[in-house]
């Protein structure tokens, strides 16, 4: 079960700011999310054939080399930066 607290834990992990009416309807959502993964557990699927179809070709793509980012632009949203990298505050204690 997911609770208020919960929700407004992560959402503070993740650096969110979330209204009480958003921790509210959050709270049922990823509720019933859960209640739905539960119900799809309980499902039988021993007379399924879950094996792949081994006749169905593998598609392979040449691997190609890109610039994935440009470093300076992406520093530029970076609150803090340190040694070229973003600074984070600590979410974890020494001994975790």
């Amino acid at each position: 079960m997911i609770t208020e607290e919960t929700v407004s834990h992560v959402a503070k992990l993740a650096r969110l700011e979330l209204t009480p009416e958003e921790t509210q309807r959050y709270t049922q959502e990823l509720s019933k999310i859960l209640h739905l993964v539960d119900e799809l557990s309980e499902l039988d699927l021993s007379g399924s054939d879950l094996e792949l179809d081994s006749k169905q070709p593998t598609l392979f793509r040449a691997d190609e080399v890109k610039q994935a980012y440009d470093r300076e632009h992406l520093m530029k949203n970076a609150p803090q930066e340190e040694d070229g990298f973003f600074r984070v505050p600590r979410i974890l204690d020494e001994g975790n």
